[in-house]
Order: structure tokens, then sequence, then C-alpha cells
């Protein structure tokens, strides 16, 4: 790592109270509490990821952010002050050597394992996150896709981490300019000193870290999820470290004895951020401002100072994992993330290995890759190679051998994980579901519901997996229902259109002359159960209106969308729907509504609130149904199942992606019972769903030959339909 050495004054000799060891450079001690505070900001993003604790690890991130825009900015300013000019070629020529050798290393790497272990649709994911990330634009193509870093309870690239690198050396694109802009635009006025100089390249970054914070208050809030990887929204941070290093003169005041104090305010600052900030809060603007105002006090406290009674940060161990710091923060995520594929039940023993093997390959990497090519001569102008030749040829030596160690360990991946013996998850394992002892073969009654249930035992037993249909590495959007992804029958959906009138006139199904009518209404989750009602309903002579918008609940409850931003369509689009069904008077309506709308509800309530809140909307909902229809049916949603992306590897079986009923989905079905006696609405009825789904609380990935969710949330078209004839039954067809 590149020690920074802090600015020391004339002002220290005016000051009685002032260390005796004070200089007149600018830049003359080691920074070894500024190592210290990499190793914090690692270890609490290590921590994070593989503990997810403490909840607000992922904080350790803006401390980076912090810390570079200090370390560089202060870099440029010594060398203009030294020399009159900043070498903008120097600068890169450095960044390079010291971002992309490893970070290319660990990217391939990365994708030789991801090979080796995941299906291939979740490589070829992996992959293009490997080309975003090595075009340092990962955070961009996060946001373009809705990432939520927040809730990363889904399938997660190991190669995600990444973002934060690309806001970074974005950053660095246009900084340099900036202080070279100022700094000579200031000196040439009037003759103005360096001191003036300084003061207007301090105003220029104060105004611009001013603007980059005021559009992360008003991005975080309008779309959260881009403005947590969004450039623009995390320049502030970085900014404020650059604005630490521009005033250092003035920081030289601090007195000695208040050092220590201020140094321990912001460690205590970085804690409390870290123990009690949760993924819920508005990041980053405003609540990122709690470690970087902290970690600016800690880098202020040891600026033009001895670092005193500062332990924590500078003993040996935390000066050597800040050493290695940046190999820690390429490697952790990587590894947790692969051997959570591989050992999907981690415990203390699974997170001591990940942790050994962290430390194992950043100490590697840092003395064989980070280290000989930060001082190797690489992109360096001819003459200045010739100058340093002998240096320059035992880096080579080095690399050479670095070279011949990291051929050596992607082989051994290779070679280790493909004689694994396993199962495939693709057409050629065509076996099917293979019952274990003691597993009933009693044949099943003749009824659909009965039958399914066998299904779907067998499919808990299975050892291995058998064909499905669609295969697993085909599963996504296009394994959706096609009234979903083919017809646009989704409102608020790209390729939907935005009149709910015109939408709905095109997405009738079944014959025109259809004598009795039905209507689907609700969000994605009721969408995802056309297919099967269509199945139901077509033999039997209905025509089929479908009336649904993405994240649209059909109980009048105010809710957010996923991404945490307002909803404004929702509530015009469930009047409209329900006006129609009013002057329709169908002869059915077939609600349903996501598990996850207790999660997004617009007032915040949770538990039992969310439920009450949810009850309340769900009576008026039936009241007003059943005076519009002759008979309603309210589905329940489908208990979330596990993604197989994110579950299903080459060395997987059928129970690495069974999951559980969630509480969130029982919380909501009680709720939306609770509202409505039965002798209140006659016409009104409740159709439980969970025995389509799971056995006694258990839920297989698939069914049949059929697999279940296309993401974990949504049906697959495949299945929906294979529901056709438990929901004939369920709907009473005659």
């Amino acid at each position: 790592m590149t020690h920074v050495r802090v600015p020391v004054g004339r002002a220290a000799q005016r000051k009685a109270n002032f260390s005796a060891v004070r200089t007149d450079s600018p830049w003359a001690r080691k920074r070894y509490d500024i190592q210290g505070l990499r190793a914090l900001a690692v270890g609490l993003v290590i921590a994070d990821h593989l503990l997810g604790y403490p909840t607000g690890g992922f904080i350790g991130v803006d401390v980076f952010f912090v810390i570079s825009g200090f370390v560089i900015t202060a870099s440029l300013i010594r060398e203009h002050e030294k020399s009159g000019r900043i070498s903008f070629a120097d600068f890169y020529r450095r960044r390079a050597r010291r971002i992309l050798p490893l970070a290319s290393v660990v990217i391939v790497l990365s994708l030789v394992a991801s090979w080796a272990v995941f299906s291939t649709a979740r490589f070829v994911g992996i992959a293009q996150d490997g080309l975003w990330a090595f075009l340092s634009a990962a955070n961009w193509h996060l946001a373009m896709i809705g990432t939520d870093y927040m809730q990363a309870g889904g399938v997660v690239s190991p190669l995600q981490h990444y973002w934060s690198l690309a806001v970074e050396e974005q950053f660095y694109i246009v900084w340099p300019w900036l202080i070279v802009l100022m700094l000579g635009w200031g000196a040439s006025r009037r003759g103005r000193s360096s001191s003036g100089a300084r003061r207007s390249l301090g105003l220029a970054v104060l105004a611009a870290v001013g603007a980059s914070f005021v559009f992360a208050m008003w991005e975080s809030s309008a779309a959260p999820t881009v403005a947590y990887f969004s450039t623009f929204s995390r320049a502030w941070e970085l900014g404020c470290g650059g604005l630490l290093a521009v005033i250092a003169p003035v920081l030289l005041r601090i007195p000695d004895r208040i050092r220590p104090a201020l140094a321990y305010t912001g460690l205590a600052g970085i804690a409390v951020g870290a123990l009690a900030m949760a993924p819920d809060l508005t990041f980053p603007g405003p609540w990122a401002a709690v470690p970087v105002l902290a970690t600016m006090a800690v880098i202020s406290a040891g600026t033009g100072g001895e670092q005193r009674l500062l332990a924590p940060l500078t003993n040996r161990v935390s000066r050597y994992l800040g050493d290695i710091s940046y190999s820690l923060y390429l490697w952790h995520f990587p590894v947790i993330i692969l051997l959570e594929a591989l050992r999907p039940s981690s415990g203390v023993v699974d997170h001591a290995v990940a942790l050994a093997l962290i430390l194992a390959l950043s100490a590697w990497s840092y003395h064989f890759i980070e280290e000989p090519v930060r001082h190797s001569q690489w992109l360096e102008p001819k003459a200045a190679r010739a100058a340093k030749a002998p240096h320059g040829a035992q880096t080579r030596t080095r690399l050479a051998y670095a070279a011949v160690i990291t051929l050596a360990l992607a082989a051994a991946i290779v070679v280790g994980f493909t004689l694994v013996k396993a199962t495939p998850v693709t057409a050629t394992a065509v076996r099917q579901p293979v019952v274990s002892p003691g597993a009933s073969n009693t044949a099943a009654a003749n009824t659909p519901s009965a039958k399914l249930s066998q299904e779907l035992t067998l499919a808990l037993s299975a050892s291995q997996w058998p064909e499905l249909t669609p295969a697993i590495d085909t599963l996504g959007d296009a394994a959706k229902a096609p009234e979903w992804v083919e017809d646009g029958c989704l409102g608020d959906e790209r390729g939907a259109l935005e009149d709910p009138a015109e939408n709905a006139a095109r997405c009738v199904y079944g014959d025109e002359a259809a004598k009795k009518t039905a209507v689907v209404l609700g969000d994605s989750v009721a969408i995802s159960y056309v297919p099967g009602i269509r199945a139901a309903l077509e033999p039997q002579g209905y025509k089929i209106h479908v009336y649904t918008m993405q994240q649209c609940p059909s109980a009048a409850v105010d809710v957010i969308k996923a991404s945490k931003s307002a909803h404004p369509k929702c509530a015009p689009f469930r009047t409209w729907a329900l006006q129609q069904i009013a002057s329709m008077k169908p002869d059915m309506v077939i609600s349903s509504s996501s598990t996850g709308t207790l999660a997004r509800l617009a007032s915040g309530a949770t538990g039992g609130a969310a439920a009450d809140e949810w009850s309340e909307a769900s009576k008026k909902l039936y009241t007003e149904l059943s005076a519009s229809a002759k008979q309603v049916f309210v589905l329940d949603p489908p208990p979330r199942g596990r993604k197989f992306a994110e579950c299903a590897t080459k060395i997987s079986t059928p129970a690495n992606c069974a999951s559980k009923v969630q509480q969130l989905s029982l919380d909501m079905t009680a709720a939306g019972r609770s509202a409505l006696d039965p002798a209140e609405l006659t016409n009104v009825h409740f159709v439980e769903t969970v025995g389509w789904f799971c056995v006694a609380g258990s839920c297989p990935a698939f069914a049949g030959t059929s697999p279940m969710h296309a993401d974990g949330a949504h049906l697959t078209a495949a299945y929906s339909t294979s529901l056709g004839p438990v929901l004939s039954e369920a709907l009473a067809i005659k």
C-alpha cells in the first residue's frame, strides 16, 4: 500500500504544545493510522458479507472512499508543490499499476471457478459482470439491471463488489483535472501565492462536495437502487477526503492534547454506524454522512501530529492488514460466494475456512502481484525503464514467479472442481426422481390435488435432478407466463402500454363468443397464475380478462416499489380496474397479490401494523368485488422459492434448492382471511394454495418435470399450466 505523508507546517514552530519533531515539510510523516483505518474498513465489509454482522458493515466502503479521496488528493498536491506541475501520464500510470493487475487476476480466477461450479445460465451472467468490472463500469451495470445492494438476498455475483472500484476510477478521471485547473488558476491570478491557490482549490472542492451531496439526497429518495451505485451520488464522499488534503495546513493547528480524543471520537462514530445502521436507511444521502464525518475526524487527528495513543490503528497487525486491504477486498467476495455455493448451510467451521482462504490469497497476491507490479517500470517510458534496469530485472523475476503460481492456482481450481463427482443440472441428468427408502409408494387418489401432492413428495425425496422442462439453464424472464413476457399484459412493465384500457383490450383470452366471463386482478403474482387459470377456464367456455400491474396489489393499500421509489400509477390503475369490473358484472373474479406487498407499504408499517393495514384494505376489496361479480376467488400467493441460479450448481442436488414456507406468507394469508366473515359475503372464497407447492411446510423446486419458479417469486409458465386441474377443482368448475 502507498503510505501517505502528513502535512507538518511552520505553525508548529509557533505552538509550544506541538511536538518538537515537526518539520517545515508539509508531508513528512507516514500515516500508519490510515493503514489501520483501511484494516478497519475492510474488516467491516468482510464481516458483513461473511457473517451478516454488523448490520452496518457496508459503511466500510464509505470509509474507503474518504481515505482514497485524501490519499490521492494529497499525492497530487504534493507533486504540484514539489515541481510546480502535475503529470497526468504519471498519475494514470501509477493508478494502472496499482489497480489493474490484481483486479484482472481476481476477475479471471473468479470466472474460472464460476465456470467450474455454477450452471451455464449463472456463469453467463457472471461473465458479463466480469466484463463490466474490467471496464471499470460495474457500478452502472448494477444500477441498470436494478440490483438492490441492501437487499442482496438472492443471486449475487462473486464480482458484484467491483462497483466501488468503478466509482473510484471514474472519480479520478475528473478529479486531477479539477486540482490542476484550480491550482493553476489560483496561482496565476494576479500573482496569487500558493496559499491563495490552495484557497481557490478548497472552495472549488467544497462546491463539488456540496453539489454531489445535494444530488445524493435527491437520488437516494427518487431512485435508491441507482443512487447506491451512482458515481454522482458518491463523489461527495471522495471529495470530503480530498477536502481534508486541501485544508491540511489548517489541521496543523489542532492541539496535540486534542488529537487522541478527536481520533477516538471518529472511531466511535464508525463503530456506532456499523452497529446501528440497517439496510432500510436511505443511502448514501444522508446517512453516509455518519461514516464519512467519523473517518474525516480520524484522518484530521493524525494530520500534522504524532499518532499517539492509537494502538488499535497503528499496531503491526492493523498496519499489515491495511497494507493488504486492497487484496482483502478483491478476494473476499468471490471466496464467500463460491464457498456458499459449495456448502449452502455454512457454520463456524465454514466461516473459519473462508476467512483463512481470504487471508492466504490476499497475502500471496500482495507480495507476488501488488508490490512487484507497483514498483515495476510497467507502462513507464523507455528511458525511465533503462535507468532502473537492475531493479527491473528483479521485479520481472518476481512477476514471472507470480505468473507461474497464478496459472498453477487456476489449474488447481479447474482440476479440483471437475474431479468432484457431481450430477450436472442440465438435460444430461435424465433420471426420474429417486424415492428414498421409506417413502410412500401407495397409489394416490384420483383427485388432481392428491396427484399433485404425490409429485411434490417424490420431488422432496429426489436424490438426483430429473430432466426438467424448461431446463434450469434456460430459466429467467422467458420462462414466465407468456401473457406477461410476450403479450405485455402486466402494466407498468417495459413493453406494456401506458393506457390501461388499451392494454386490457388486447389482454383478453378464450373464445370471443364465450358467454361466461372471468377477470384476473392483481400484480405479477396474479398474472403468473394466468396460464393455469386459462387451462382451467377456457375449456369450460370462459372469456378471461387480465387486469394486472407490476407491484400493484389488488387491495387498496399505498405501496412503494421494490426499488423503494414511489408507485404513482398503482392507485389509478386499481380504481380503473374496479370500475371496469363493476360495469362488466363478470361471472368470476380471481384475485391474488404478492407476499412482498407487506414489506412495501408506503406507510412504513411492519409486523402486526402491516397485517392490520392489509386486512382493512382487503375487507373493502372483498365488499366491492362481491357486489360486482357472481363469484370471487382469492388465491393465496405461492410461497417464495429459491432462485435456481443461486442454488442449482454443478455439484448440487434437488435438496439444495428446496425451501420452507416463509412467515411473511403466513402472515399475509392470515390477514386476508381475518378481513372476512364467511357468513357476510357468501360469494367470496379463499383458495389455500400452499398444498400446490409444499408438503408439511417443505417446498421442492419442481414437481413432475416442471420447475416451479422462474426467479424465486414467479411461477414458470410450465408449472402454472400444470396447475390447471387443481385450479378447476378449487374454482368448483363442473
